[in-house]
């Protein structure tokens, strides 16, 4: 054999141990994409993720993911995704807030001769600041996986469209539920004068609303739906605008108040972005003039305070 084929084969074996190496780590990049998205589902549906026994276990299969993050990335060589910025402080305070956790000092007024006393750390409850400690990690770890694997406009498309219908369930199960206030919806624990939709803080379920409006809005303005399925999303903007009137929450009102006329004012801007090629007409000129926005920017906040107060402003 040459010393010509020697090399193509030592070539071509590289290129299949490549190949392989690049098949594995996809498939472990759409079960950690997968899970995250799942995972996503599943927290927003026992009580908003209050219960501690389901922190802990959205704390363990985050864990559990980040092995399979670790194995990734020494396949492809890489873990983290422009995610530096936003990892780094929020590990630093869940490391700062772990150290208010360990005893220091001496323990003579511990009869009981416990290795570990908690009267002997800097926080007054050791064992939640642990806990919160986890918990902030693996929100941080869950982060960096968006970062990691949703990057590309598909899974982008999907993590926003799972969020959105996530809310869009829940602002129509809390509808449901308010019209039903007797039945309990399989949540023994959440009495009908306490919380709203599946969220026992009501202001945890206008927070989803509110991000899920503003996505929502961003969508339609930035062109990132097509027209015909434009309808779809103005459907679900209505679910979720009268889940979170309902819903009593001053402050989401007031964050959906904020988010229509950031989306009024963005308004003008996304259409002279897709009419830059086009003609300007004589109407388009008028509604770009400043009295023109802002009478309609007042009149929009007027239908929207005036539908709140309708419907039920509390």
């Amino acid at each position: 054999m040459s010393q010509a084929t020697r090399e193509e084969l030592d070539v071509s074996a590289v290129a299949r141990r490549g190949a392989r190496k690049l098949s594995v780590s996809g498939v472990l990049s759409k079960i950690v994409f997968g899970s995250l998205v799942c995972l996503i589902v599943l927290t927003a549906i026992p009580y908003g993720t209050s219960q501690a026994w389901w922190k802990a276990l959205f704390v363990c299969v985050v864990f559990t993911l980040a092995i399979l993050w670790l194995v990734e990335g020494l396949i492809s060589d890489e873990w983290f995704k422009d995610s530096w910025p936003l990892a780094l402080p929020l590990a630093c305070l869940a490391l700062f807030a772990f150290l208010q956790t360990l005893p220091f000092g001496n323990q003579t007024g511990n009869p009981a001769r416990i290795n570990f006393a908690p009267w002997s750390a800097l926080s007054a409850d050791p064992y939640q600041t642990r806990f919160f400690a986890l918990e902030l990690l693996a929100l941080t770890i869950a982060g960096v996986f968006l970062f990691r694997y949703a990057s590309s406009e598909r899974r982008l498309r999907i993590t926003i469209n799972v969020v959105i219908g996530v809310a869009v369930s829940s602002a129509i199960f809390g509808i449901v539920r308010q019209t039903q206030p007797s039945a309990l919806f399989g949540l023994p624990f959440l009495p009908p004068d306490l919380g709203y939709g599946q969220f026992i803080n009501r202001n945890h379920f206008a927070f989803l609303m509110e991000m899920s409006l503003g996505l929502i809005l961003g969508l339609i303005l930035g062109g990132g739906v097509k027209r015909e399925q434009a309808l779809i999303y103005f459907a679900a903007l209505l679910s979720l605008w009268t889940g979170l009137v309902l819903c009593g929450s001053r402050g989401g009102l007031i964050a959906m108040l904020a988010q229509v006329i950031i989306a009024a004012l963005l308004f003008s801007v996304a259409v002279r972005r897709g009419n830059s090629t086009e003609p300007r007409s004589k109407v388009f000129r008028i509604t770009q003039s400043l009295p023109v926005r802002v009478v309609l920017v007042l009149a929009l906040v007027a239908g929207v305070v005036s539908g709140s107060v309708e419907i039920g402003w509390q």
